[in-house]
Parts: C-alpha cells; sequence; structure tokens
C-alpha cells in the first residue's frame, strides 16, 4: 500500500501518510478534472468551464491559478500538477490512484482463471472490489467532465464482480455463490456473461431445467425488447446443458490447499507475537520473514500458528517444509521443488523451476529450520524475487543475512506464560498437579532459572512425575544433566537441553567457539572492550554469536552489553575445561584494571559517584571475579579489587558484603605493607563503621594508618583517621574524635584539597555536643562549598545535619526542609542509607507537628530501606528516633502506630 492515496472509486479523497487530507469542494472538483480522461493536460477554459459548468465569473481563469496553487500546496508526496504551455496536468506516482490498482487487479486476476488458478484469481478480485467505497467519482460522477470516465470504471466494476464469480465457480463454491448469480442477472437482464453465469450455477446445483428456463426466458426478453439473439457462448452453453456436456463439471485437477500439521497442544502465550506476525504476512510489507531466537524458544511453533491464522488470506494455501533433517545446502531448494510437487529436469536450475512454477501463485511458504543450511538463504531471497505472490516464513536460530529479509524477534516466554506452560505440561504427566501458594515460588523459580524457554521448561516439567517443584528447582544447578527426556517424536536436537544448544554452537565456525566459552565467564555480560580484551572476541566475532543466538546485546545508556542465557551460560562454561584458571585469571585482571582505571579510591564525590555508577553494570562480573580470586587463593587480586571499590558497598549496599570480600583478601594476601592493603584496610574500616561494628572499624582503621604511615598513602592515613574520629564521636569521646578529624584536615591541607568531610566531620560532633552555634556554621560553610561545586552527596550529607540542628532548635518546618532536600540529593546519587535517615528526619518533622501516623509511615519506609542494605537498627540521631516512636505510641496507640509503621515496611 502507497503511503499516498488519490482514491476516486467512490467520493474523491486523498489519503497521506496522517490520513485524509482536508480539501475545499472547488479542490476536490479540480483534482476530479484533471484525474479523469486518464490524467490528459487540461487547458485553462477547459477547467473553468469543469469547475462553475458555464455559470463562471469575471475572474475565473485567475481564479484556477489560484486554485491550482492552493491544490498544490495541500496535495502530499506521491500527486503533483504540472503546467505545460498554459496546461495543468496532473502527476501521480505509481500505485497512487485506486482506479490504476483496480485495473491492475482485474487483469491479473483474468490472467489467473485463464491460467488454471481460480483461487488466485478469486482473490484478486476480491482485492480489486474491496477498494471500491461507493459510485465512482462520487457525486461528481454525473458532471460532464466526469461522467464517462465514472461510467467505464463503473462497468469494469461488473467485470470484476463476474470475474470473482467465475473464479468461485471454478472453484466449486456455486451452492454458495447461487444466489449472488442469479442476483446479478436479475438487476442485469441484458448482460449476457452475467446470464451465463447463472445458468452454469444452476446447472452445477444439478438444477438441469431451471438452467435452461432461465436461457429461455433471457432469449424471449432480448428479442422483445432489443429485436436480438443471445450471443454464440451463451447458446453454446445451452447446447453443453441439453448434452450434459461432462465438460460442465468443476476441474478435478484444481491445486488442493496444504495442510498444516496441528500440534497435540494448545500455544501457551505469544499472542501479541502472533498478532504482529499475522499482520506482517497479511499485509505482504516483507515477503521474506525469518523468526530468529536461541534453541528451543518456540519459533517453529509461532510460525505454525501464525501460518495456520494465516492461511486464508493466500489464495494457493500454505505449504511447510522442514529442513531439519538435510545436511547438505544445495539440496534446500530440491526439497522446497518436492513440498511444492514441482518436477525438475535433471539439467535445469532448481531455483528457476520452482520461481516458474509459483509465479503465478499466491502462496505461503514455511521454511523451518534453515539455520545449519545458512548458504542456500541467497536462493530463498532469489524464490520472492522471481515469484511476485510468493511469502517465505522462515524459522532459524541464525539471521540469514540476505535481501529483503524481515528479521522478527523471537524471545523467551513472559514470566507468567512460562508458569503456565509448566503447568499445563506437567497436569499432562501428572494431572493431580496444581499451581498453588506452596509451589509457586518454585515453579516461577523454575522457570527464570531455565530463561523462561519453552523447550527448557517442557523438559523441566517433564520430570514432575519424580521430581516435587521444590527438589527440582534445587536440582537446576547442572540443568543439562536433568533436563533431558523430551518427547520421543521430537527431534533428537529438542529431547535434551544440551543437545538444543550444542546444535547452535555447531553453527559457528572453529575459531569462535573459544570466544564464546570464554564471555561465559560474565554473568553480566561484557562491553565490546570486556569481550576483547578476556573473550579474545572482536566486532566480527560478536556478531556471529549474536546471529545465532548464544549471545544477547543489552544496551545500557548506549554502550553495548552481551550476555547469555543462563541455559546458554552454563554449557558455555563447561567447554571452558582445562583453559578456565587460566580464562578466570585474564578475567579477574580485567576488572582489577577497570577499578583502577576508575579511581573509585578518590575522596572527591564527582570521581567516586562516576565510578559507582559505572561499575553499577558491572557488579555482578566484579563478583564473579572476586570469587575466581578466592578459589585460585588469589590474595592479592582479591585485596585490589574489593579494597579498590568499598566505595560502591558503602553507597549502594549491602556494606556487609564488601566488608567479607575486604577481610577475605586482607586475610589470604601476604600481609607485605602496600598502597593496596593501606585502601583496602581503610575501605573496610569504613564498611565495618556503616554496619555499627565499631570494635571492627576501630582494629581495621589503626592499622589503616600504620600501614598508610609506612607506605606513604596520605588520601587513606586521612580516611582511616576518619573512620576513627566517627567511632569515637559514636562512642561519645568527643575530644578523641576532634583530635582524629583534626589530623584528617591536616592531611587534606597537605594534599592541598579543601577540607569539606572533615569540617563535616568535626560540624557533626559539635552537634553531637549540642554545641549548635559551633556546628551551624561549619555545617552552612561545608553546605556553600558543595552547593557551589554541584555536589549532590555533599549537599545530602550537610543538610541532614543542619536540619538536625534546626530540628534541636526548635525550627520545626527548616528542619523539613532540609531533610526534604537532604532526601531528594540522596536519592539522586542513590545512597539508600542516608535517604533512610533523611526519612527519619522528616518523620521527626511530622512528629513535632502532631501528624504521628504519617511520621509512622516515614519511620517504616526508612527501616526498610536500611533492612535491605543489612544496616543496623540504630546509627543515626537514635534519641530523635527513639522520641519519634515514644510520642507517636503514646499518641495512636501501639497498633494503630503499628499499622502505619507497616504501610512503611511495604511502600515501594
Amino acid at each position: 500500500m502507497p503511503a499516498t492515496e488519490l482514491c476516486v472509486l467512490g467520493p474523491l479523497e486523498v489519503v497521506g501518510e496522517n490520513g485524509p487530507v482536508p480539501l475545499a469542494a472547488k479542490h476536490v472538483r479540480l483534482l476530479a478534472a484533471l484525474t479523469t480522461d486518464e490524467g490528459r493536460a487540461r487547458g485553462v477554459d477547459e477547467l473553468v468551464e469543469d469547475l462553475w459548468d458555464g455559470d463562471a465569473p469575471a475572474s475565473a481563469r485567475k481564479l484556477v491559478q489560484v486554485y491550482v496553487s492552493q491544490l498544490r500546496k495541500a496535495l502530499p508526496a506521491g500527486v503533483g500538477i504540472t503546467t505545460s504551455r498554459g496546461s495543468y496536468a496532473v502527476e501521480l506516482q505509481p500505485g497512487v490512484l485506486d482506479a490504476a490498482r483496480f485495473e491492475k487487479l482485474l487483469s491479473e486476476s483474468s490472467a489467473a482463471r485463464e491460467l488454471g488458478n481460480p483461487a488466485l484469481a478469486a482473490s484478486l478480485a476480491d482485492q480489486a472490489l474491496a477498494l471500491w467505497r461507493g459510485r465512482a467519482y462520487g457525486e461528481l460522477a454525473y458532471e460532464d467532465f466526469a461522467r464517462a470516465e465514472s461510467e467505464r470504471l463503473e462497468e469494469l466494476r461488473l467485470v470484476a464482480v463476474e470475474e470473482r464469480l467465475a473464479a468461485r465457480l471454478a472453484l466449486g463454491q456455486h451452492v454458495d455463490v447461487l444466489g449472488d448469480v442469479l442476483a446479478l442477472a436479475d438487476e442485469n437482464p441484458f448482460r449476457g456473461r452475467a446470464h451465463e453465469l447463472a445458468m452454469l450455477a444452476l446447472y452445477r446445483c444439478e438444477r438441469q431445467a431451471d438452467a435452461l428456463e432461465h436461457y429461455a426466458v433471457y432469449r424471449d426478453r432480448l428479442d422483445d425488447e432489443l429485436g436480438l439473439e443471445p450471443g454464440e457462448r451463451l447458446r453454446e452453453l445451452q447446447r453443453r446443458i441439453l448434452q450434459q456436456d461432462a465438460g460442465l463439471e468443476v476441474a478435478a485437477d484444481a491445486p488442493a490447499r496444504a495442510v498444516l500439521p496441528v500440534p497435540p497442544n494448545p500455544l501457551v502465550g505469544r499472542a501479541r507475537e502472533v498478532a504482529e506476525l499475522c499482520a506482517l504476512l497479511d499485509r505482504r510489507e516483507s515477503r521474506l520473514v525469518v523468526l530468529t531466537g536461541a534453541g528451543g524458544s518456540g519459533k517453529t511453533r509461532l510460525a505454525l500458528e501464525a501460518a495456520r491464522q494465516s492461511a486464508g488470506s493466500y489464495a494457493n494455501g500454505v505449504v511447510l517444509v522442514e529442513l531439519a533433517p538435510l545436511r547438505d545446502p544445495a539440496l534446500v531448494v530440491s526439497t522446497i521443488a518436492q513440498a511444492l510437487e514441482v518436477s525438475v529436469d535433471g539439467d535445469a536450475d532448481a531455483v528457476d523451476a520452482v520461481a516458474e512454477a509459483v509465479a503465478a501463485r499466491e502462496l505461503l511458504l514455511v521454511v523451518d529450520n534453515a539455520e545449519h543450511v545458512r548458504e542456500a538463504a541467497s536462493s530463498l531471497a532469489a524464490l520472492v524475487a522471481r515469484a511476485p505472490r510468493l511469502t517465505i516464513l522462515v524459522t532459524s536460530r541464525a539471521v540469514l543475512h540476505v535481501s529483503g529479509e524481515n528479521v522478527f524477534p523471537v524471545a523467551p516466554l513472559a514470566e507468567d506464560d512460562a508458569v503456565e506452560l509448566f503447568v499445563q505440561r506437567a497436569r499432562l504427566l501428572d494431572p493431580s498437579f496444581h499451581l498453588a501458594a506452596q509451589n509457586e515460588p518454585d515453579v516461577r523459580e523454575i522457570c527464570r532459572r531455565v530463561d523462561c524457554l519453552p523447550l527448557a521448561i517442557e523438559l523441566a516439567a517433564g520430570r514432575i512425575r519424580t521430581l516435587t517443584p521444590r527438589a527440582l528447582r534445587e536440582r537446576l544447578n547442572d540443568r543439562l544433566r536433568l533436563l533431558t527426556g523430551g518427547p520421543r517424536d521430537l527431534p533428537a536436537r529438542q529431547q535434551t537441553l544440551r543437545e538444543t544448544i550444542e546444535w547452535s554452537v555447531e553453527l559457528l565456525e572453529e575459531p569462535h567457539h573459544q570466544s564464546f566459552a570464554r564471555l561465559a565467564l560474565f554473568p553480566a555480560g561484557a562491553t565490546v572492550h570486556a569481550a576483547k580484551a578476556v573473550g579474545r572476541a572482536d566486532v566480527d566475532t560478536l556478531a556471529a554469536l549474536v546471529d545465532v543466538h548464544l549471545l544477547r546485546r543489552d544496551d545500557i545508556e548506549d554502550e553495548p552489553r552481551f550476555g547469555m542465557l543462563e541455559t546458554i551460560r552454563e554449557y558455555a562454561l563447561d567447554l571452558l575445561a582445562g583453559e578456565r584458571s587460566v580464562a578466570e585469571r585474564a578475567f579477574a585482571d580485567y576488572y582489577v584494571s577497570l577499578v583502577d582505571e576508575l579511581q573509585i579510591i578518590n575522596s572527591q564525590e564527582g570521581i567516586w559517584t562516576f565510578a559507582v555508577e559505572r561499575l553499577e553494570p558491572e557488579m555482578d562480573n566484579v563478583r564473579a571475579a572476586l570469587a575466581a580470586a578466592a578459589d585460585q587463593d588469589d590474595g592479592e587480586t582479591l585485596l585490589r579489587l574489593a579494597g579498590g571499590i568499598w566505595r560502591y558497598w558503602w553507597l549502594r549496599g549491602p556494606a556487609g558484603e564488601g566488608l567479607e570480600w575486604i577481610e577475605q583478601g586482607l586475610a589470604s594476601s601476604d600481609g607485605r605493607p602496600t598502597p593496596a592493603r593501606a585502601t583496602a584496610l581503610r575501605g573496610a574500616a569504613g564498611l565495618a563503621w556503616t554496619t555499627g561494628d565499631f570494635e571492627r572499624a576501630t582494629t581495621l582503621a589503626r592499622e589503616a594508618v600504620l600501614v598508610a604511615v609506612e607506605v606513604g598513602a596520605k588520601w587513606d592515613e586521612g580516611a582511616a583517621h576518619t573512620v576513627l574520629g566517627a567511632v569515637a564521636n559514636n562512642e561519645g569521646d568527643h575530644e578523641q574524635a576532634r583530635v582524629h578529624h583534626g589530623r584528617a584536615l591536616e592531611i587534606s591541607l597537605e594534599l592541598g584539597v579543601e577540607p569539606v568531610v572533615e569540617k563535616l566531620n568535626l560540624g557533626v560532633v559539635a552537634l553531637d555536643m549540642g554545641d549548635y552555634d559551633a556546628a551551624l556554621p561549619l555545617l552552612e560553610e561545608v553546605l556553600d562549598s558543595h552547593r557551589r561545586n554541584d555536589r549532590p552527596g555533599g549537599i545530602g550529607f550537610a543538610l541532614l545535619n543542619i536540619g538536625l540542628v534546626r530540628y534541636a532548635l526548635g525550627e520545626s518546618e527548616a528542619s523539613r526542609r532540609d531533610f526534604e532536600e537532604a532526601r531528594e540529593c540522596f536519592e539522586a546519587i542513590r545512597f539508600r542509607q542516608h535517604v533512610a535517615y533523611a526519612l527519619q528526619g522528616l518523620a521527626a518533622a511530622e512528629a513535632h507537628d502532631s501528624r504521628f501516623e504519617s511520621a509512622a509511615r516515614l519511620l517504616g519506609e526508612a527501616r526498610k530501606e536500611l533492612d535491605d542494605l543489612g544496616s543496623p537498627e540504630d546509627g543515626f540521631a537514635d534519641e530523635m528516633v527513639d522520641s519519634v516512636k515514644a510520642r507517636g505510641r503514646e499518641a495512636l496507640g501501639d497498633d494503630v502506630f503499628e499499622a502505619a509503621y507497616a504501610e512503611g515496611l511495604v511502600a515501594t
């Protein structure tokens, strides 16, 4: 369908990409005048007559020029008006005029019927008649300039109706069309072909006498009113009816529609994909559609369902061709020829023979499992190019990379659909199986663990006679050995999950196998750079792996990442075998380099927040690198990795995880004083303080100071004093806290860095001592610095503590504003622990104004954040939080307070 249409088979209408184009009445009349008579150029005087029908104003000639100019501006691309020697003509791109499309379809319908393809003839006639919306040119049909063209098109419309009826009669549908042909003959009493069709339909309905009577009535009417005799065709038909000529029966050699196999089980899910695929097939937007996806994703099942639903729109039906048994790509076209019952002479080109045989047929060809014979893909493209009514729907694990290919990705099932499929298949084997509250979490986890792949789900459900869902779930660490025993009527490659994946791996060229195995080390997927550094995979290798769906591409902020489904990853890890330790070493080294590059140990907020964001999509990979280093007892790598990213766990949590990894590295390394050890010690100290383990934090921080001094790591020395100061302040030793924060301030000044962190900490000490006059100026100075440098984290820290000062001074509304802005700042950098602290501050402000239910909900939200992070119950403004709880319970009662608190715990 063209983007622009000029429609005259009904009221004249112009349709553009955005729908009908509004045109004034004079513009419609002008366009109609230019469109009739095959777009012949018309002079100004002719157009004056056409537009005003003899009643033109004095300015008519000038107005014609104005109307032409206005119409040109209104018309969309594809419809233009040309000027030549004072005359105007409409200029249309091919396919724009519906009347031209109608005549082409009518001509093709007649040709198809004459060539013995009545199904195609009927389909084309239907398409031609579907273009009509009323009388040609609508209300303008009786104007002098349009009458002849309208009558010509109306005559062709009748011919199209006759062609459709003739084609349906040839298909043996005489009973269905009898009423239509008799009505047509009645409405057109002198139209010979209409009466010919009526007589033939009556005869085939075993009403020979009625057919002869119909002829007699027609002959008498023709003689009485026009003095004419029936034509030769009708007289011949009468003679053959009298003789009961066997040639009048329906031809027995009409091609039968192919019957698609009917799957034994209903299709689960895929409603959206089926609808989209059917729409694509029905519109013929592409005639080479390739369903591509991972092995076991259900491509064949989807293709068969879409083909079944779309079969009615293909006049000559649907044919299925199975390519899985083939190994030689040279046999693909001959296999298609065999399915189409096309004979290929010994020396003839198979593509030529098939293309010639189907050139005049409207056919959907479903070609299943083409991935292993992709060398023949160019032949499929050639068939589509040379057979204009042929559509090929291909299933393939690999993209074909041929001209005209429309790739239709088939993803795994949505989780709910996967669960439904599991239950359906399980009940076929065990009718007593039902999804219930006690087994649904296990079933859902099973589906997730097998990537919601239909084949894997069916194989898992096949174990339900032996294993409960819980037992099945617990054994899924070894999916490839567990998920076997598929239905015996399936191909071998679909009877076990391992064989399904192996079929795809065999599509790879040998050099790509090692890259495929190494890329399995990345549980969170690999960037292009990481894939090359660890997997030795260049862009071409990645493309090859993506093409066969052993890798999938996910984009994070426009950066492509290449990952695997877990089932495929398990297979790939098995391929690493003896090379695994070497590959894991390269994997860990890559992430050590990445951490060094990110400079995450730097205390400047802009650097460490950027580094944390950069690490976010890599953290599962980093954890895998840490695990690999631990397995190889590589303490130094553990130390550099875990210690280098301690701020990630501080900001995102859980802090306990980071502390465990760093301490494991500290314990397994050789203990030599190094910059990496200093960084790891001060990071572990900070994380221990975050978890509320002040004793451990003190021990780690003191050791960090010693190591940092020995190796000259000033940053780490200062940071360790910051932890010691924080611990001392928490324990009420404010003087000792000032000593440590003072030393941290001195180090910052020695390094030439503005000591905003240290001033913040000294302000917190003053706050905790109740010296608000000393605390507030320090905190406001810190706030001003962070605002100048646009550091949201620093702004949040300052405001959180300023809010506490103002709350203590009774300035409730001011403290509310401080806590709210602090929350916004921490949310901006996703520092969840301090989001929780800001929520606690807001709860205090609400309680100050006696809004205790709101305060309870806010405390619940804060607790939820801290629980998710594994943070301790206390640690921030404990007395304030305890006061809010006590006052809230007193005002509301325990039950109401707890109910509001519980609402906060489940808030999202």
